[in-house]
């Protein structure tokens, strides 16, 4: 029984266009860009510690899977989430060590992740949108 209308779920009442697997990484791209943004601005000009870290624990989960997961459908939303994740904290985590390891730690440049990441996810959008 559809309840919301021809165009959306009966059981989520999400639009349909929303659960076609091209916008799947639609999705993830927009998430991604504003989860970049937001990590940006928490760590760089929110004040108090305490932003500071919900904006380093976005960045960490994040910016990185969504600047991949934005160009592949996993198939199911629920992976696309997961891979987003691990992705995020995986290359989080290599970074992180190839910095401790060449002794060049410098937790800003993990800033770099975020802008790559916008700059994948706005490349997502803007081709997904000439398509």
């Amino acid at each position: 029984m559809d309840v919301g209308g021809p165009a959306r779920s009966a059981l989520t009442g999400v639009p349909q266009a929303l659960r076609r697997s091209g916008s799947r990484t639609g999705l993830t791209a927009w998430t991604g860009l504003a989860a970049s943004i937001a990590a940006l601005v928490l760590v760089l000009a929110a004040p108090g510690h305490d932003a500071a870290l919900a904006g380093a624990f976005l960045l960490a989960c994040v910016p990185a899977g969504a600047a991949v997961m934005c160009w592949v459908d996993s198939g199911e939303s629920l992976m696309q989430a997961g891979l987003t994740l691990v992705l995020s904290l995986a290359v989080t985590a290599i970074a992180s060590a190839v910095m401790i390891w060449l002794t060049a730690w410098h937790p800003r440049a993990l800033l770099a992740l975020a802008v790559a990441g916008a700059v994948s996810c706005a490349a997502r959008l803007v081709r997904g949108t000439r398509r």
